[in-house]
């Protein structure tokens, strides 16, 4: 395995075309962008690395500035980029990743793409077990960072989408990947769009000021399992916004969000088995809690949330509800596998 490093004068597709499997390069201060020709294609399984002030600025409007593209399903170990500071100057995207999987970005930046910062892509292979480690998305006019169709097992760890035209993060029919630490801030629409995605997870992110052109901090739609937790929301200067909406969704749930600056925390839009851990969360102000709930078996600790249980079926034997008093007497029930049970005096309810 050996080392390469490509300095003022170099190019570094060049030297891209003599390395081998396991090789490492080093683009060193100073590297002039325009002794290349974009994008910067990476077809072998390799590592990149720069100096993390070496801001890579790309001459050419084309497609994207890097593009990984191992040809296919491959396994891990895959490309490895550290510390690469693309300014994209209006370039589509700052990096691409089609047909790669068990790639690592550390400490990389996009800023000032067209489209999107970053961009997973399925392009005949889902993008799978790709992480990004403490990587910035800025300034771009699209979204900071998109997965898109099919990616699974993405991981965003201590990662900041700031000041993007549109969403600072866009999860698209994903499975199983979350967003750990980091920030979502000032984005014009929403922080987070979860869209269609499944067991994708926001957790100890700070999020604040998205939503200029839109109405809520974070939009989770026709997804599953959703959960947003251990995590800071602040309207900033845009109080009118929501923090999360959850819309035509199931088994998505809040736990443990501090809170301030909105018109409220969780709008339930026509969504299924929402759980909202009320005692969970703190406001920081007035800010209320639950906007609107228009879902159906919403839920606080598993319980069902009041509700005129003579309409609802249970899901199974011992799960508790509380009637709202419409059939039946007001409180806790239990469903006995066939109907509810009134806590209270024993009578049926029955669905």
């Amino acid at each position: 395995m050996g080392t390469y490093v490509v300095r003022k004068r170099d190019s570094l597709q060049s030297v891209l075309e003599e390395i081998a499997r396991g090789d490492s390069v080093v683009i060193t201060d100073g590297y002039d962008a325009t002794n290349d020709t974009w994008p910067i294609t990476i077809d072998t399984e390799i590592r990149i690395e720069s100096s993390p002030h070496n801001r890579i600025e790309v001459p050419e409007t084309a497609e994207a500035a890097f593009v990984l593209d191992l040809q296919g399903p491959n396994r891990p170990p895959g490309v490895t980029l550290v510390n690469v500071y693309v300014d994209a100057q209006g370039v589509e995207t700052a990096f691409k990743v089609q047909r790669a999987r068990f790639c690592n970005f550390v400490g990389c930046i996009a800023e000032n793409a067209s489209d999107h910062g970053f961009i997973l892509l399925n392009h005949d292979t889902a993008p799978n077990s790709n992480r990004f480690f403490y990587c910035d998305a800025h300034s771009n006019d699209g979204n900071g960072f998109f997965a898109d169709d099919g990616a699974h097992s993405t991981l965003f760890v201590g990662c900041r989408a700031l000041s993007n035209g549109l969403r600072g993060l866009w999860s698209k029919n994903n499975y199983a990947s979350s967003w750990v630490g980091g920030g979502l801030e000032r984005n014009g629409d929403q922080g987070a769009y979860i869209e269609g995605s499944e067991v994708f997870s926001i957790k100890n992110a700070y999020i604040e000021g998205n939503g200029s052109n839109t109405s809520d901090q974070l939009l989770v739609t026709d997804a599953q399992s959703a959960t947003i937790a251990e995590s800071y929301l602040n309207g900033y200067d845009h109080p009118e916004t929501n923090g999360i909406r959850f819309q035509t969704s199931n088994n998505c749930s809040v736990r443990n969000l501090e809170y301030r600056n909105l018109n409220g925390l969780v709008v339930n839009d026509r969504s299924l088995n929402t759980e909202l851990h009320r005692d969970s969360h703190y406001s920081l102000d007035d800010s209320s809690f639950l906007v609107a709930d228009t879902g159906e078996k919403t839920r606080n600790e598993g319980v069902l949330e009041p509700t005129d249980l003579s309409t609802v079926v249970g899901q199974y034997e011992g799960e508790r509800a509380i009637n709202d008093g419409t059939t039946g007497p007001f409180g806790l029930a239990v469903w006995n596998g066939s109907l509810w049970i009134s806590t209270q005096n024993g009578a049926r309810i029955r669905p």
